[in-house]
């Protein structure tokens, strides 16, 4: 990782203290409903982008969700975490994936949608893995912020997007400009926030399950890989991406019918 890149990653401002509070409930294993509902309560402007989120027909609820108690007890603690260390992050990293050529709307939409397919698919088959899944699947490409923001800074979105219609691949055009691919230096802002090490190693391995040191690291990147696979960058699951999902699912050895249901369930809405 280039030197420059290091440096703007060590200027990105730490998360609120509302997140450190929420941290702090959720790392303990005897906290309630109504502790995480406190400890959220701080920040009305962090509810109320969370019961945003929350009320997305994404997620499958059939009814309206009034009040942030309500939303921690109808997604759970995982979840709801997740939708405030998504909402912390933007605000500490403004999105411009500009020199990517990709839509911020589609950036935003594509970052739910993964978190409802992992919500949807994975939370049916292991609900204690959306503890790391669901960070991750929200915050899996901040990378590519932090990288646009280095290729804007130092003057390479020319070379950048030449390098990219080149070679049509993100990480190849990443390594070559930035000496990094963004899931690299989206774990590396993640160790600078001081996450759990457990998610630093899913975010940094979500391309490559493979080479992950350990196998619950491996089991769960495999299911990042196929949702951020599943969903294109104008936050679509199209028939291509679908099908490069499926044979992912295949190759990994995975039941298919559960993340079927996922897929119906969010298209539905």
């Amino acid at each position: 990782m280039k030197k420059e890149l290091v440096e703007e990653i060590d200027q990105i401002p730490m998360l609120p203290e509302s997140i450190l509070r929420i941290e702090k409930v959720y790392a303990n294993p005897e906290s309630s409903i109504a502790d995480m509902t406190e400890a959220l309560s701080s920040d009305p402007l962090m509810v109320a982008n969370i019961l945003k989120i929350a009320n997305s027909p994404m997620y499958g609820f059939s009814r309206a969700i009034n009040n942030i108690g309500q939303a921690v007890s109808l997604h759970g603690k995982d979840s709801i975490r997740s939708f405030a260390l998504n909402i912390a992050a933007k605000e500490c990293v403004p999105i411009n994936v500009s020199p990517y050529g990709i839509n911020v709307n589609g950036y935003i939409k594509k970052a739910q949608t993964q978190n409802a397919l992992i919500a949807n698919w994975v939370g049916k088959i292991d609900r204690s893995a959306l503890a790391l899944l669901a960070p991750a699947s929200f915050l899996l490409e901040i990378g590519k912020i932090i990288i646009s923001q280095y290729i804007i800074n130092h003057g390479l979105k020319d070379s950048f997007q030449t390098v990219l219609a080149n070679t049509k691949s993100y990480d190849k055009s990443e390594l070559e400009i930035c000496g990094s691919c963004s899931y690299d230096v989206a774990a590396t802002v993640f160790f600078h926030w001081n996450f759990d090490a457990d998610l630093v190693h899913l975010v940094r391995y979500a391309d490559n399950p493979e080479d992950a040191l350990d196998e619950d690291t491996k089991n769960l990147a495999k299911y990042l890989k196929i949702v951020k696979t599943a969903v294109d960058f104008s936050g679509e699951m199209t028939k291509q991406s679908l099908a490069d999902a499926y044979d992912l699912i295949e190759e990994f050895e995975l039941n298919r019918d559960l993340f079927d249901r996922a897929v119906e369930k969010i298209e539905a809405a």
